[in-house]
């Protein structure tokens, strides 16, 4: 057994590391995973609260929200998931101009700078008239109040893709203008500190003023703004070809092929997240009618292959064989992540092993989305599924669904 278990290995580090090998040695591939790889204090450090915050008893969640803590822990967590945008391209940026061994402070920042001048930054809101009795029903919109403020569906995941292109583009123009010496000459004399700080600023102005450009060409198309292009060049294609089960299957399975490779699945998240709660919504409407649920077969994959056993990777499994584990790390590990992968949150597993890179766990990880699927498929006839809380799991009132 061990003799094949071994020549099982050496064939995927002959297959996989030279493909691994050329990903890191490419630079926009190395600085996205790096980017998302920074992020994971913030994934993780959320983790408990999220899982006192969202505990699926609906007794707790009635008494939080008596107490007046539940929008405390909304707040919180949102102030992670709900910005996952900005910490990534700050990142990406940094990460990609420190390979090219220039600032990449001042290149993150300006991403961020730039994301943020990009988004829609005006809100309408609509004034009733008259308090109503009973609404929307006898409400009476008098005119519209338009408020300043930045969209968290822009600087969340769904506005990944966006904030990862700009990253890439600031980096571009930031390492062009620094080759070619277009920055402030201050005298020899000056603090280390406030040459850093004063000689990019012509590149700031560059990189603003193109980003003005971009910005204002957008407002003259259909589009609007570079959040609603990305939204309807990517997503809209899409929904049709999610709706089929198998494609689900193979996206999933491509998301989990880059998380071996280092890079967050959310990343495609940020694209599915809303066409899947869409579809969701779909089928709880179609379910209350009486009438026949359109999307069943493509939201029983998402709920049991995607990340109902356990988080990416749908860990439960892991977790049972580590009890006899002999390793003192893996009793380590069990005891970091155990509690967290009965909420679906499996990062401390995934690192800590870790999965990445590691060719054992190449297949467990890559293919459970395909081979769960496929099991469910074939129990769709006896199952249902609703939009369920994704904190809940199987065990804790998921099952009373299927």
């Amino acid at each position: 057994m061990n003799l094949k278990m071994d020549k099982f290995e050496k064939w995927l580090n002959k297959t996989l590391m030279p493909l691994a090998s050329k990903m890191n040695k490419n630079h926009f591939i190395s600085a996205l995973s790096e980017a998302f790889m920074r992020c994971m204090p913030l994934t993780l450090g959320i983790a408990l609260l999220t899982i006192i915050g969202y505990f699926p008893v609906p007794a707790w969640v009635d008494f939080l929200n008596s107490i007046g803590l539940a929008q405390h822990f909304s707040a919180v967590i949102g102030a992670v998931t709900s910005a996952l945008a900005i910490y990534v391209t700050y990142n990406f940026a940094y990460s990609y101009v420190n390979r090219h061994e220039y600032n990449g402070h001042t290149a993150g920042l300006l991403s961020i700078a730039s994301l943020l001048m990009l988004m829609p930054q005006i809100i309408s809101v609509p004034v009733v008239k008259n308090i109503p009795t009973e609404f929307p029903k006898s409400a009476v919109v008098d005119s519209v109040s338009n408020v300043e403020a930045f969209q968290t569906v822009y600087t969340g995941s769904t506005g990944l893709i966006v904030a990862i292109i700009i990253g890439f583009i600031v980096s571009l123009v930031y390492i062009q203008l620094s080759k070619r010496n277009l920055v402030i000459k201050l005298p020899a004399g000056v603090p280390p500190m406030v040459v850093d700080s004063l000689s990019p600023a012509i590149i700031s102005m560059v990189i603003f003023c193109l980003m003005f450009g971009i910005r204002v060409g957008f407002s003259y198309t259909p589009f609007h703004d570079i959040f609603n292009f990305s939204t309807q060049l990517i997503q809209a294609p899409l929904t049709g070809a999610v709706a089929n089960p198998w494609v689900l299957m193979g996206i999933f399975t491509f998301g989990n092929f880059l998380w071996f490779f280092g890079i967050h699945p959310n990343l495609i998240g940020g694209i599915l997240n809303p066409l899947l709660l869409t579809m969701s919504y779909a089928n709880i409407d179609a379910y209350a009618a009486g009438k026949p649920v359109p999307y069943l077969q493509m939201m029983i994959v998402f709920a049991v292959g995607a990340n109902a056993w356990g988080g990416s990777g749908n860990t439960y499994g892991l977790v049972i064989s580590m009890f006899t584990a002999k390793s003192e790390r893996y009793k380590q590990l069990l005891k970091l992540g155990a509690i967290p992968s009965i909420f679906n949150i499996s990062e401390p597993l995934l690192f800590g092993l870790p999965m990445m890179l590691n060719p054992i766990f190449f297949i467990p990880l890559v293919f459970q989305p395909a081979i769960l699927g496929t099991v469910a498929l074939g129990l769709a006839k006896i199952l249902n599924i609703t939009n369920l809380n994704p904190m809940r799991h199987f065990f804790l009132g998921r099952h009373q669904h299927l």
